[in-house]
């Protein structure tokens, strides 16, 4: 428990700052998830469209400094990949 006031007013200004950051955190989650899912359904077109809003949703993350800029980097890069070899899954199927 905080002994001064000053220590209480970081610790309810720590809970506001978590409780937001939690939001747009799992938030980003959420799209990464349904870009993996939309990759995995063979749905291309839409997956390309759903990692453009997981890619955005991690550089704002990135940006504000609520995720480590590597981490996003990361991300990204783990979901492009993903992306690319089941596009060249498909194009090995379609010859």
């Amino acid at each position: 428990m905080p002994n001064t006031k000053t220590a209480e007013k970081e610790m309810r200004a720590s809970v506001r700052r978590r409780a937001r950051n939690k939001a747009t955190h799992s938030q980003t989650k959420t799209n990464i998830r349904k870009a993996e899912e939309t990759i995995a359904s063979g749905n291309l077109d839409k997956a390309k469209a759903d990692i453009t809003i997981a890619i955005s949703a991690l550089d704002k993350e990135a940006e504000k400094g609520k995720l480590h800029r590597n981490n996003a980097a990361r991300c990204k890069s783990r979901l492009v990949k993903k992306l690319n070899k089941a596009a060249a899954a498909t194009q090995t199927e379609k010859k």
